[in-house]
């Protein structure tokens, strides 16, 4: 590989490795952001004395359907990521950690393991707003 090729590559190496560490920085604030979100719904639908039935049962099935949407960007950011780790490992396969130890206390979690935690915790807040939002405040029966 001539000078100039290398350091092209090597420019571009830089640089996804750049966009990898913000997209990660970005893929860890979906959870916080799923937990404000759901939370601050959850305590005004439960708390807020004046608030129409129909209002809590809308909050409720907004915070179930933030927290999937939350679930897909959140995947979606990291397949990204993965694409980016494919070339990051190409440019120098010798040199690239790939987060997989000979002697893990976990081998049965992978590349996705984290990803897959966070929506599960996500989707499990999804359903519990769901189930809130008609076991407790549905306006078409049942409900208050």
């Amino acid at each position: 590989m001539n000078e100039n090729n290398f350091e092209r590559e090597k420019i571009c190496y830089q640089q996804n490795f750049e966009q990898a560490r913000s997209l990660n920085s970005q893929m860890n604030r979906v959870p916080v952001l799923a937990m404000t979100l759901t939370g601050g719904l959850w305590f005004a639908a439960g708390i807020a004395e004046n608030l129409h039935c129909v209002m809590r049962f809308a909050l409720l099935l907004f915070a179930g359907f933030c927290n999937l949407a939350l679930i897909a960007a959140v995947l979606r950011i990291r397949d990204v990521i993965q694409s980016y780790l494919e070339k990051l490992k190409d440019f120098h396969p010798d040199g690239y950690v790939g987060g997989k130890s000979e002697s893990s206390m976990v081998p049965w979690l992978s590349d996705y393991s984290m990803i897959v935690i966070f929506c599960a915790l996500m989707g499990i807040g999804s359903l519990l707003s769901f189930g809130g939002a008609f076991a407790f405040y549905c306006p078409f029966g049942g409900g208050e």
